[in-house]
């Protein structure tokens, strides 16, 4: 598949379904199939893994494990950092500003 194949497939659209919901292991599993299928190195394959990294960030905040929230919520930013302002249909600011959100909740932790 093409990159902008599966930008519209139902895995890449399932995923942020589960992750809008809170379902964020279910996200993680879902765009971990789209990402392994990207080309290496591309801006589309650090995208993704980021979201699956905000995903599991999000769900290690939910099972109180505040380190493990930080140390995926820095690999997210990395993953975010250099690619372009709207990656597979998402506008990569409204990622950055999830990650920002799950950032100041675990500061005061």
């Amino acid at each position: 598949m093409s990159v902008s194949d599966l930008a519209a497939c139902e895995a890449w659209d399932a995923g942020w379904s589960f992750f809008e919901t809170g379902f964020f292991w279910e996200a993680h599993e879902v765009w971990e199939a789209v990402w392994q299928v990207l080309p290496p190195n591309s801006a589309e394959r650090r995208f993704v893994q980021a979201v699956i990294q905000l995903a599991n960030a999000l769900l290690k905040e939910k099972m109180n494990r505040p380190q493990a929230v930080r140390r995926l919520c820095d690999a997210c930013r990395v993953g975010l950092s250099g690619v372009p302002n709207v990656v597979m249909g998402i506008r990569v600011e409204s990622v950055q500003n999830r990650l920002s959100d799950v950032e100041s909740r675990i500061s005061t932790k």
